[in-house]
């Protein structure tokens, strides 16, 4: 434990708001107003594929390989980055609706896990990008 550097405590945080944002969008796909969209196996497989991607990273980093793990961050990264711009252009018409026609507390009550999903996968992209510039291990 005490060989962690700030690339692993960058990568911890980056899986936890990638599983924020993946529960809050998942709860969003529940909700009344945006049952109709349904849930996108795209926002869904990218979230789960960065979140493994940085897990097995992190994993490979502890044991000391450290040739083919490097472009793992970069790959989270870039799935994060696809799975919050994927969530942000299904929802946008919705969330504009809401804000302006539609606003009423039920619509804005499920406008919150929507909120918090895009904000989760969005913390968790710009943590996956900073994370990537860091080692996991102290030499």
């Amino acid at each position: 434990m005490k060989k962690q550097s700030v690339g692993f405590i960058l990568s911890v945080v980056t899986v936890v708001a990638a599983l924020v944002g993946l529960v809050g969008y998942l709860i969003n796909c529940g909700t009344n107003y945006f049952a109709n969209l349904g849930v996108d196996s795209a926002v869904v497989g990218c979230t789960v594929a960065a979140i493994a991607a940085v897990i097995v990273y992190v994993v490979v980093n502890m044991k000391g390989v450290q040739t083919w793990a490097d472009v793992l961050p970069v790959v989270a990264a870039a799935l994060l980055m696809a799975a919050t711009l994927l969530l942000v252009n299904t929802r946008v018409n919705a969330i504009a609706a809401v804000m302006t026609f539609e606003n009423n507390a039920k619509n804005m009550a499920d406008l919150v896990s929507c909120i918090v999903g895009i904000a989760g996968c969005l913390v968790a992209t710009i943590v996956a990008v900073i994370s990537s510039f860091f080692d996991t291990v102290k030499e």
